[in-house]
């Protein structure tokens, strides 16, 4: 018995062909490995994002914790000065102005720094220029064209005095 010599099988690759002119072929394989990855990528972005701004916040809430463990210190610091007596009669000397029974109180006044009326002023103009620059840009000129109507009657009602001059009587 002769055995028929066996043939092999041919194995048949299995491609996407494409292009006209010049025709590509695109391995399934290929394919499938792309497309998986793409998958990946499209799952786990959003997750990587939403686990960055997270961990952002978490970083941000931890400093904005630590600033007020720090500020709890100081204020711990300060109601243990103030639960002190000479502490709260020192400032009050200091702050308040009292005296002793049988103390005299001297005030100076540092002249650099100018009078109470000068103070008060500079005052009053930080706090129109600060109301000001608060106030929208139309509301200025409405209040501007509306100072604008008023004038001082008796000055518009009366001319001016005019010299006379001499020699014309």
């Amino acid at each position: 018995m002769e055995e028929e010599p066996r043939l092999k099988k041919e194995r048949t690759r299995r491609a996407l062909v494409f292009g006209a002119e010049r025709p590509r072929a695109l391995s399934l394989r290929l394919l499938a490995i792309v497309l998986t990855a793409m998958l990946a990528v499209i799952i786990i972005a959003p997750t990587l994002s939403s686990y960055l701004d997270q961990q952002q916040q978490l970083r941000e809430l931890n400093s904005s914790v630590e600033e007020a463990r720090a500020r709890v210190r100081t204020l711990q610091v300060e109601v243990i000065l103030w639960n002190d007596d000479d502490y709260v009669r020192a400032k009050a000397r200091e702050r308040l102005g009292y005296v002793k029974p049988g103390e005299v109180l001297y005030v100076v006044n540092d002249p650099d720094e100018g009078t109470p009326k000068d103070n008060r002023r500079a005052l009053e103009m930080e706090l129109e220029y600060n109301r000001r620059a608060s106030t929208p840009w139309f509301t200025t000129m409405w209040d501007s064209l509306s100072v604008t109507g008023y004038s001082d009657r008796e000055s518009a009602e009366e001319p001016a005095e005019q010299p006379e001059e001499e020699g014309t009587k």
